[in-house]
């Protein structure tokens, strides 16, 4: 090996292995503020839910109504890829999987939003929340 090739390669290593291990693109359940969009019951019926808020952090879940009660639970990571994220959830010993990923909107001008979905799927009812893209 000449020395060009013994410089050029080890360089070349550096640069294809730079991005390697970076996942913190906002797919995840932690590092939102979760906020209430809706909930359907078991049969797709609308309920009716006061304002909820979702918090996730270390493994731990909980969501909180207006009145401040709160339900508390716990969540693994089941599977992750380029769209969403799975988790198996337990939550006021009801079990289901919450699941997020990226809502993507375009309005009548065909302008584009989008924000993160936090969907949590239980025996009874599937609630929806939302968070900022920015967060």
């Amino acid at each position: 090996m000449t020395g060009k090739y013994k410089i050029l390669l080890p360089l070349l290593l550096i640069f294809l292995l730079v991005g390697c291990g970076k996942t913190n693109d906002g797919l995840t359940i932690e590092g939102h503020d979760w906020t209430y969009a809706n909930a359907i019951d078991s049969a797709g019926q609308p309920l009716d839910l006061s304002v909820l808020t979702c918090a996730a952090q270390d493994g731990t879940l909980t969501v909180t109504d207006s009145d401040g009660s709160t339900q508390s639970g716990t969540y693994t990571l089941t599977q992750h890829d380029a769209n969403d994220v799975l988790y198996d959830l337990t939550l006021d010993s009801e079990t289901g999987t919450a699941l997020v990923s990226v809502t993507e909107y375009t309005d009548a001008a065909g302008g584009k939003s989008s924000e993160y979905t936090l969907i949590l799927s239980l025996p009874e009812r599937t609630v929806y929340f939302r968070a900022d893209m920015a967060q």
